[in-house]
């Protein structure tokens, strides 16, 4: 009997451990989620996604959400590997304007020219926007 009552007394204790948690708010985040934050104007991953997942940041008056997605490019590296940068990001194909690494290019007279390279395992295609302006995407 006494074996009985403590398991009793652990499972009463388990059971109020656990919902004492939710209450306060300290539940654990979804292993398929994830989060971005404003900063410079634009969005960041935080934390990394799952492996194998990717990010979408969108951002809507200085707020970023975060959304889970399938990557852009299943076998990349930072699709199999994420971490918080700026690859990782463009995984998600959202916006990834709060990093301060990005490529960038211009207008020359034979067409676009980058004037920024792309960061470590990632690539920078050039194209016309509107009215002589280029991006890289």
């Amino acid at each position: 009997m006494g074996v009985f009552a403590t398991m009793f007394v652990l499972i009463l204790c388990s059971v109020n451990a656990q919902s004492s948690h939710r209450k306060d708010g300290l539940q654990r985040r979804d292993v398929d989620s994830c989060s971005c934050a404003y900063q410079n104007g634009g969005c960041v991953i935080t934390p990394a996604p799952p492996a194998n997942k990717a990010c979408k940041c969108v951002l809507s008056t200085n707020t970023c959400v975060g959304q889970i997605r399938a990557c852009a490019q299943p076998n990349a590296f930072f699709c199999t590997n994420p971490d918080t940068s700026l690859g990782t990001c463009l995984q998600g194909a959202g916006n990834c304007k709060g990093y301060s690494d990005t490529s960038d290019c211009k207008y020359v007279f034979s067409g676009c020219k980058l004037t920024s390279p792309a960061i470590h395992r990632t690539a920078c295609k050039c194209d016309f926007k509107e009215c002589w302006t280029w991006a890289c995407d």
